[in-house]
């Protein structure tokens, strides 16, 4: 998108720091998080596929952001190499955050932050769809857990998208406030 992912970088670090018990997960969330996560990352790649359709259908505009694949229907997608790699990225950054949740949460926070105002140079990405994706997330959750997917399971997942969405719209907050640049709608811009 002729973004430099360094000024991403600068715009963040120019944060003030996040508090850094804010939000930790409890021991349960994280047993629960990360026992249910082997039945959702054993097909990671058919995961992320059935995440993003399910976004596309929860919200058909977020097709827009993507240039190389939006206009595909749904086995054209299925199909795609492109599509596919989208979707195991997708899906590695959410199997990185589920190991790290022992890390320090300012850490956490900080590359959800970075995530979040990378976000924001993507042409027509709005703030909004981040629950799209978190809804998406939850559904296809529900449907690949299946009976296993119990309140105490829904509940944890829920607290742990909640985080993500939380410090990623700070991200992309802090980026559109600190560089003073409408990244919505029809407007588009280019660090030079």
């Amino acid at each position: 998108m002729g973004c430099d992912g360094s000024k991403v970088a600068d715009v963040i670090d120019t944060n003030p720091d996040v508090p850094p018990e804010e939000n930790d997960f409890s021991e349960l969330v994280t047993d629960t998080i990360r026992s249910t996560w082997p039945l959702l990352s054993d097909d990671i790649e058919n995961t992320g596929i059935k995440v993003f359709l399910r976004i596309f259908y929860e919200e058909p505009k977020i097709r827009n952001v993507f240039k190389r694949f939006g206009e595909m229907d749904e086995i054209e997608l299925r199909r795609s190499p492109i599509f596919k790699e989208h979707a195991y990225r997708f899906m590695r950054v959410v199997d990185d955050l589920v190991d790290s949740m022992d890390q320090p949460k300012t850490h956490i926070q900080q590359n959800l932050m970075m995530l979040g105002a990378k976000h924001a140079t993507f042409e027509g990405f709005r703030i909004e769809y981040f629950e799209a994706y978190s809804k998406s997330l939850i559904d296809v959750w529900e449907y690949t857990i299946g009976e296993e997917f119990i309140p105490e399971v829904r509940e944890s997942w829920t607290e742990f998208f909640d985080y993500l969405v939380k410090y990623m719209c700070q991200g992309y907050n802090v980026f559109i406030n600190e560089t003073d640049v409408t990244c919505n709608g029809d407007d588009h811009f280019r660090f030079e």
